[in-house]
């Protein structure tokens, strides 16, 4: 009698697929994820010997779907009614003793029946559910696992396992939770039945995708190697920073100011440190938008198949780029999603936020820890980030360091007193001190407003500069494009605004509108908020600021002949701003405007300015000292609590809050948008606009017409954004 574990439709013929080959398929794909060096790390840190682990995992594979042997799934698959295989499966798995832990107050867990109850989904069982009728052919099939055994790990399989079907099975649902509980607090166990866990879930995810025709690339068919690497730059030589990355195996803290290849030297790091077909490189960024502009890059540099992208909006990117492909979304592209999600891409562009919090426990978590244990992590642009943020990040470098997890942090500029609070401040840097002798920009402090200097601006743009202007608000910033388009009489075609309070699919469209124009001939003005900091490669010839603090103007200074080229030397006026939002510190503000100087200086002075403010900050700014005490240490123990909250084991929602944020922002759809029959419901998503809560009790539009979104009655143009009236509505970022 054949019994069948899968089913699916394909071009309107029933497929089929037998619990032997599909348990065949999964086993395979389990030991083609382990790799020796994996394999001895989870061996050293939960004490259990590497051949017990391989065992273990080829067990939990070849007995993982046995209770589809049942007359209830066999239904599910014939007449598609419920039924709970895994849950079947506990009442053989029950017998076998040999894969036991001591649990608390000498109790037992069976850990290959915890592997297989929870590989689909996390304690989703109740007694309703324990009604089940093996078919006579499952002993069979149960004591084939010698023969399989040794067909697959080429050796005698020494296990005598006893059959019998334990019919109540009750007492297994009760301990169940307690038992997950157990193996969370004991940081051992966890990394054994996560590493474990992982590997089943992902074996069964890719045995699944084979069936359907729609496995994706999960891992490299070829190691890439530094000289394949090298030929697909756009440069011959290497800088020495880059040359001494690409021979470093070990973790490592890049200080390289903006525009030098700091991108191409992690990525040559990343490939020395690749030791396994399966290992993988994650490589975070800050924001959405330079995610999706690294991940642009990556997919020139290594083979598209193997790139993935991660953040909250990836998904609606993604399609976007599958579409203009392939003209449509299909299994394959959803089964890309899928993979793509938990970093099982041998390539995955990522926001921080979404690395640490699957890494925690979002979905498939098990999986995402597994290939982080096979991974080198890049992260960029580490000074970007809040004390709360910063605190998780501590936390989250000590387990890469536990783990054996190497790590390439990256940064133009960081304080000392930053790498302190991080604990990064002893590992080893790879700079280069010639291009901090490198000179960009004349800087000018003006001891006044920037709206009492429109008239220095309409000059340069006289003279046929790219202007750049940075407000700290999203106000300030509309107030100022209007100035100029109104009292100036400077063309809207010659004038582009850009901030947070535009459509998801308008911000897209803005980049390639600046972008444009930095490629044209024809100068032109960006007006902007401090989402330009981090967010876009841009390159101005003159730029007005208003003052913030220290690390964030270097940062906007690097917008600025980005090239450093000396025969076009940009300027920098940097004026006084005597509000504190929506910064929190004065005392920052001021020390950083104290601090700066006129003139024309290398790269390596803003250095020295960032170490002396911070210096100071830290020693005297009582606010400061105040959040790093609450919010760096929150962040810190974020990790363990989550765990503790959740069992280590439960599934966790997407709303744990890794960054300090005083106005939680929701995702708004317009009324005119919402109310427009053109709009496909399906694409709501790239019409939304992120915006503090408070707005949807302000401005909240009501309707029988359902939607996902919350409606605000607002009117929008392309140029302006929201077109609000209220002055407090828009005094944020």
């Amino acid at each position: 009698m054949e019994i069948l574990a899968k089913k699916i439709v394909e071009n309107e013929q029933i497929k089929t697929q037998t619990l032997q080959e599909h348990t065949s398929w999964v086993t395979e794909e389990a030991l083609k994820l382990i790799d020796d060096k994996s394999l001895l790390k989870i061996s050293m840190i939960s004490g259990w010997e590497e051949e017990k682990i391989l065992d273990l995992i080829f067990f939990s594979c070849y007995f993982h779907d046995i209770g589809k042997a049942t007359i209830e799934f066999q239904n599910t698959i014939n007449n598609g009614t419920n039924s709970y295989h895994s849950l079947y499966s506990v009442s053989v798995l029950k017998q076998i003793n040999e894969f036991n832990i001591s649990g608390e107050e000498d109790s037992t867990i069976n850990l290959l029946l915890t592997l297989c109850l929870t590989h689909h989904t996390l304690l989703p069982y109740n007694s309703n559910n324990a009604y089940f009728t093996f078919l006579d052919i499952v002993e069979s099939i149960f004591f084939n696992y010698k023969d399989s055994y040794k067909n697959y790990l080429n050796k005698e399989c020494l296990y005598d396992f006893d059959f019998e079907i334990e019919e109540d099975i009750e007492d297994i649902l009760f301990d169940i939770e307690d038992d997950l509980k157990y193996i969370e607090e004991n940081h051992k166990l966890r990394t054994l039945y996560t590493y474990c866990s992982g590997i089943l879930n992902l074996a069964d995810w890719l045995a699944s995708a084979r069936f359907s025709r729609s496995l994706p690339k999960t891992y490299f068919e070829e190691l890439p190697t530094k000289e394949n690497f090298k030929g697909k730059l756009s440069f011959d030589i290497l800088r020495d920073f880059q040359d001494n990355l690409s021979i470093l195996g070990k973790s490592v803290l890049v200080e390289i100011p903006t525009g030098e290849g700091k991108t191409e030297g992690s990525l040559l790091w990343a490939i020395k440190n690749l030791y396994d077909k399966n290992s993988k490189v994650i490589y975070t960024l800050p924001t959405q938008v330079t995610s999706n502009k690294l991940y642009e890059r990556v997919t020139s540099l290594f083979e598209k198949s193997e790139c993935g992208l991660i953040h909250s909006s990836s998904k609606l990117y993604l399609e976007k780029e599958y579409e203009k492909e392939h003209g449509l979304v299909d299994d394959f592209f959803k089964s890309e999603i899928t993979f793509n999600k938990n970093f099982s891409k041998p390539v995955t562009v990522s926001t921080i936020d979404s690395l640490l919090k699957f890494f925690i426990n979002i979905g498939r978590f098990n999986i995402a820890t597994k290939n982080y244990l096979n991974s080198v992590v890049i992260i960029d642009e580490v000074h970007c980030y809040d004390f709360k943020l910063m605190g998780f990040l501590k936390r989250f470098l000590e387990l890469c360091n536990e783990f054996d997890v190497k790590v390439c942090l990256m940064s133009a500029s960081i304080p000392t007193r930053i790498k302190e609070l991080l604990g990064i401040e002893n590992y080893p840097i790879v700079t280069e001190k010639e291009l901090f002798k490198k000179k960009a920009n004349e800087i000018v402090k003006i001891d006044e407003e920037l709206d009492e200097n429109f008239d220095l601006i309409i000059k340069k743009f006289k003279e046929n500069k790219n202007i750049l202007i940075i407000r700290n608000s999203v106000k300030s910033a509309t107030d100022t494009y209007k100035k100029l388009r109104d009292d100036y009489d400077i063309e809207e075609d010659d004038l582009i605004l850009y901030h947070s309070t535009f459509k998801k699919r308008d911000k897209n469209q803005k980049e390639k509108d600046i972008f444009d124009k930095l490629d044209g001939n024809k100068p032109f003005i960006l007006i902007a908020t401090q989402i330009v900091e981090i967010s876009l490669d841009i390159d101005f010839d003159v730029m007005f600021t208003d003052n913030a603090p220290i690390d964030s103007l270097i940062q906007r200074f690097g917008r600025v002949n980005r090239k450093k080229d000396e025969t076009k030397k940009g300027e920098i006026y940097i004026f006084k701003y005597e509000k504190e939002f929506p910064y929190k510190s004065k005392y920052l503000l001021v020390t950083t405007f104290d601090t700066i100087k006129n003139g024309y200086f290398e790269l390596g002075e803003y250095v020295k300015w960032l170490n002396t403010v911070y210096d100071k900050v830290f020693e005297n700014d009582i606010k400061i000292n105040n959040e790093v005490d609450s919010l760096f240490k929150q962040g810190y123990k974020k990790y363990d609590d989550v765990l503790k909250e959740l069992d280590g084991i439960k599934k966790s929602k997407d709303n744990y809050d890794l960054r300090h944020i005083e106005q939680s922002k929701v995702d708004y759809l317009l009324i005119d948008d919402f109310l427009d029959d053109n709009i496909d419901s399906k694409k709501f998503h790239e019409y939304t606009i992120s915006l503090p809560n408070y707005y949807g009790k302000k401005y909240s539009y009501s309707s029988q017409k359902e939607s996902f979104y919350k409606v605000l009655d607002l009117k929008y143009n392309y140029r302006e954004g929201l077109l609000i009236d209220d002055d407090k509505s828009c005094e944020f970022m």
